[in-house]
Parts: C-alpha cells; structure tokens; sequence
C-alpha cells in the first residue's frame, strides 16, 4: 500500500539571507508561519504536483491546495517530499532537501523552518537541520486567509531585491529578536514586505477591515490574519486580488498519515 506523507507549507514574513560557500551553511534566519499542508503519496512514476509533472524520475504525486512559485514554499515540500522518498524520515533527508532548495535558488530557510515545525518559526542560525537553528513560538488561533498574486522566481526575487532585504532583513531579525512574540511578528513582517516592495497601498488598506489582526505580502502571496469570526467576510474583500485560500494557524509538522 502506498505511503502517505503530510508537509505543512511555510510563508516567512521577514528573512535575512546568509550566504556561504557551502550549500549546507547557507540559508536564511528571520521567521514565518506553517500553514494549510501538502500530502505526498508514494506511487506511480516520476514527481507530480498538482497533477503537474515536474521530474521524470522518482515516484511522489503531491497534493496542495497551494500553487507553486507564488511564496508558499511549495518548492521546499517538493523536494522534502522526494528526499524522503529516498532517504526515510531521517534527519539527512532534511538537509538533502535543503541542499536541493539552495542549490537551485528556489529557497533558503524553508526546508529548515518546516523541518522544525510548529506554527510562528524563528530562523535564529542559517543553514540545514543539524547545522541551522529554529524553534517554533505559539500562535493565537486566528484565521488566516491568503491571495494568489503572482508567479515570481525567488531566483529572481533574491538576485533583483538582494540590497533591500538584506538592509531590512537585519533590521526586521534585530528588531523581532530583542522580544520575539506573534504581535512583534505581525507588526515586522508588515513594515518588511512594504520596505522591499511586496505590499502595495491596496493591500495595505485590507488592514482596516474588521477583524483582520495583520498582514503581510511575501512575493507573490499576501497573507492576513483575522479574528475567525470575520473570516468569511475578509475572504470576500481579499477575492479581488486572487485566488483566495483559508486556513487556520495551529501546530503542523511533518509527520505520516495512515493509508
């Protein structure tokens, strides 16, 4: 019978890229949130996502109700999903994944944020599982809806962008750091996203909107968070921008599903 695998995806609010001359030290620290899930199941040949094939080799079809490239750090449980595959559950399928992430430009802490799991992930050292260091803050149980905006490389994004998130990253990192909580997360990852760019004016005024906590854009994603009473309501307002996902935070990790 095929195997099951769940892979919470990750949206990091604000990040600091760190760059070394090893794939396994690179990486990024800063924080983001775990949301909705992907499952992998173990079957068939080749790598599928969404029904979409994206390697001829291997056998993992992937399930998500998120698209790749837009900032959900699909590309991050795809390579989870195949390093597992080859490697078990085990610590060295993490850093597979990672060196995989960081070696094609596709991510850099993602790998490390969801192999910690959890919900509001602090990034405090760069690099792989093992190397780096995370650890995962409580969340209020809020809803989160997001927007599909745009497809961006993160290639792309850290090359053309790499001056403003650096400058802001460390600023945003320093400032989460000094007293690291969900409320500093909120207020950070949204002075961040408008530094670099991500957020624009139209976004910015969902913020006034009742109910809504917070929010933030982190490439071609926006992310608010919103008292679940209201949920439905903001949902509706945010249709405008994309397509429309909902979500609730709490605790994820990678973990096996029953058959």
């Amino acid at each position: 019978m095929a195997k099951r695998l769940f892979i919470p995806h990750h949206i990091s609010g604000f990040w600091l890229p760190v760059y070394t001359d090893d794939p396994v030290t690179t990486g990024s620290v800063g924080a983001g949130v775990l949301v909705g899930g992907a499952v992998a199941v173990y079957e068939g040949v080749g790598v599928r996502y969404n029904d979409a094939l994206l390697e001829r080799d291997g056998g993992v079809k992937i399930a998500s109700p998120f698209p790749l490239g837009y900032g959900y750090a699909a590309s991050a449980v795809v390579a989870i999903a195949k390093a597992i595959g080859e490697a078990g559950l085990a610590p060295r399928a993490f850093v597979k994944a990672h060196v995989e992430e960081v070696s094609r430009r596709t991510g850099l802490g993602d790998v490390l944020a969801i192999y910690t799991g959890g919900c509001l992930v602090a990034r405090v050292k760069a690099g792989a599982p093992g190397i780096g260091e995370a650890y995962s803050m409580p969340c209020p149980k809020v809803g989160v809806v997001t927007a599909d905006l745009a497809q961006i490389s993160t290639g792309h994004m850290l090359t053309s962008r790499h001056s403003v998130i650096a400058s802001a990253g460390a600023e945003a990192v320093a400032e989460f750091l000094k007293n690291p909580s969900f409320e500093a997360f909120l207020k950070i990852a949204l002075n961040f996203s408008k530094r670099v760019g991500f957020l624009d004016a139209r976004m910015e005024t969902l913020g006034k909107l009742p109910g809504v906590l917070g929010l933030f854009a982190k490439k071609g994603v926006l992310v608010v968070f919103v008292e679940r009473d209201w949920i439905l309501d903001v949902a509706h307002a945010v249709e405008a921008l994309g397509k429309v996902h909902v979500e609730t935070l709490r605790e994820l990790r990678v973990e096996p599903l029953l058959p």
